[in-house]
């Protein structure tokens, strides 16, 4: 063997060497690239879990809040009459009262007055309370609006269309008419009428 050749070995050997010791190191990166994917994976799918957690709160959140607002709904029409049924409960034991004091003294004037004062309680409690008004006082100018004609007739004594007699009460709600009054209307003579009609031309001819 030359001494070149001689050389050539021991090159090769210490390359050998080399590559043995990197070995280690070598793998050692090649597990860590591979671990950092499992890691990354395993902290996705916590993520991902922690998210399903959150969806799954909210979900129910959201439901309990559905029910709640139903059952409010169910309560607000339920219970809507409440306010106004407290108050018929008292004139319901004013009435009870008057009724038992009656079948007592067996006096109707007393249980008229009873009764008389069981209505003035009961209407200024739907006026003060609701804002129901009583339409239709005789005597007062007929409004299409406030009332139902069922009758009319003609005088003499009256200029403009008048209510003369209140058949049934009419009922109004703050500004929206629930009922309008059934009444008797009494209208201008039809003669006087025209005897105006003619005065006011024959004043506007005059002119």
């Amino acid at each position: 063997m030359s001494r070149k050749d001689n050389k050539k070995d021991i090159a090769d050997e210490e390359l050998m060497e080399d590559k043995v010791e990197e070995t280690p190191e070598a793998a050692e990166t090649i597990v860590d690239e591979v671990s950092e994917p499992v890691d990354e994976l395993a902290l996705l799918a916590e993520k991902n879990a922690e998210l399903e957690d959150q969806i799954r709160r909210i979900i129910a959140e959201s439901q309990n809040s559905r029910k709640r607002l139903v059952k409010q709904q169910q309560d607000v029409h339920k219970y809507r009459h409440q306010d106004i049924l407290s108050d018929l409960a008292e004139v319901i034991d004013n009435f009870e009262r008057a009724i038992e004091s009656s079948a007592d003294s067996r006096d109707f004037d007393t249980f008229h007055e009873g009764i008389i004062m069981i209505e003035k309680q009961f209407s200024g409690m739907l006026t003060e309370r609701y804002g129901l008004e009583r339409i239709g006082v005789e005597g007062e100018a007929y409004d299409p609006f406030l009332h139902e004609a069922i009758m009319s007739e003609e005088s003499s004594e009256v200029e403009e269309d008048t209510v003369k007699q209140l058949y049934q009460a009419g009922y109004r709600l703050h500004d929206r008419v629930l009922r309008p009054a059934k009444v008797v209307v009494v209208k201008p003579a039809a003669n006087e009428s025209e005897e105006k009609e003619e005065t006011v031309d024959a004043a506007d001819g005059d002119e």
